[in-house]
C-alpha cells in the first residue's frame, strides 16, 4: 500500500476523547473484545463525570494514553465483579499517564475491584487513583486482580481502600 493510504489507517486507528460524551461513546464501544485492540486512544482534556452515571469501560485491548489529565467524578456503584474505570485491560494493552479520581464501590459480589482496573492481563503504566475503592475479594487502589502477564509500573493510590481478603494499597491480588 502507498505511504498516504498507511497513514489514513493510522489516523483512522487514533482516537482522541476530550469530553464526557467522547468518553461515554468510547466506552460503549468497548463492549465488544476486539474493536480497542490496535486503536489508540488519548485523552485530550480533563474530565469530570459528577452528577452522571458511567458504566466502567467493559474491555480493553489498544493505548489508552491519559496524556496526564484526570478523570475525576467517577462514582461507579452498580453491582458486579471486575470493576474499576476500565473493568478487564487485556493481555498486549496499555493504559498509561492516566490519573483517575472517585469512588469505585460496587454492589454485589464485589470481587477484583481496583481504581483503574478490576482485572490488568496488560500494562498499567503512571497512574494514579485517589477516593474511594470498597469491595470484598480482591481490591486494590489501582487494580483488583493483576494477572501473571499484567504490569504495574509507576503508579500511585491515594485511595481510601477496604476489603475483606486479598486487600492493597495498589494491587489487591499480584498473580
Amino acid at each position: 500500500s502507498s505511504p498516504v493510504m498507511s497513514a489514513r489507517l493510522a489516523a483512522a486507528d487514533e482516537i482522541t476523547v476530550g469530553t464526557v460524551d467522547e468518553l461515554k461513546r468510547f466506552s460503549e464501544k468497548c463492549t465488544l473484545d476486539t474493536w480497542s485492540q490496535d486503536k489508540k486512544v488519548v485523552l485530550t482534556a480533563d474530565i469530570d463525570l459528577a452528577g452522571g452515571t458511567f458504566p466502567p469501560i467493559a474491555t480493553f485491548g489498544g493505548t489508552f494514553d491519559g496524556n496526564g489529565h484526570t478523570v475525576s467524578g467517577i462514582n461507579i456503584d452498580g453491582a458486579g465483579s471486575n470493576i474499576g474505570l476500565f473493568r478487564y485491560i487485556q493481555s498486549g494493552a496499555t493504559v498509561k499517564n492516566l490519573n483517575a479520581e472517585g469512588s469505585i464501590s460496587p454492589k454485589g459480589s464485589k470481587s477484583a475491584v481496583g481504581g483503574i482496573a478490576g482485572r490488568n492481563s496488560g500494562d498499567i503504566i503512571n497512574c494514579s487513583f485517589s477516593g474511594t475503592v470498597s469491595g470484598d475479594i480482591s481490591t486494590g487502589g489501582i487494580v483488583g486482580i493483576n494477572e501473571e502477564n499484567g504490569r504495574v509500573a509507576g503508579c500511585a493510590s491515594d485511595a481510601n481502600v477496604t476489603g475483606t481478603r486479598f486487600t492493597g494499597g495498589i494491587a489487591g491480588k499480584n498473580l
